[in-house]
Order: C-alpha cells, then sequence, then structure tokens
C-alpha cells in the first residue's frame, strides 16, 4: 500500500482518489517529483500538461489550482 500523499490540497484529494502520486504522476505523463513541484508551486506546468491537469480536475469533480 502507497504511503499518504503529502501534496497540499488540492493535490492530496486529486492524487488519493487516482490512487497515490505515482499514479497521478502517470495520468498526467509526467513523474512523481514533477507532480510534487507543481503541487508545491516551485514550478508551472506549461500547454499540454496544463490542459491534462485541468481536464482530471474536472474529471474527479475538484477545482483545478491551474
Amino acid at each position: 500500500m502507497p504511503r499518504p500523499p503529502t501534496l497540499p490540497e488540492p493535490w492530496r484529494s486529486l492524487a488519493l482518489r487516482v490512487g497515490g502520486v505515482e499514479a497521478l504522476a502517470e495520468a498526467l505523463h509526467s513523474n512523481p517529483s514533477t507532480v510534487r513541484r507543481w503541487a508545491h508551486g516551485e514550478r508551472s506546468p506549461a500547454g499540454p500538461a496544463r490542459a491534462m491537469i485541468r481536464a482530471l480536475f474536472a474529471a474527479h469533480h475538484l477545482e483545478s489550482p491551474v
């Protein structure tokens, strides 16, 4: 069983709904460290990644942070 995500909200809720940070990264065609950077505001997603993030949040009825 994966450890609980330590991401800030709303990223944490999304990670829990998709099965963890690794599953979230896979769904976004990225890697866990990049997802953590996006979630903590260390890096901003651009282009296709931003669109995929918005779509995934919408699919899980969560407000997108980007």
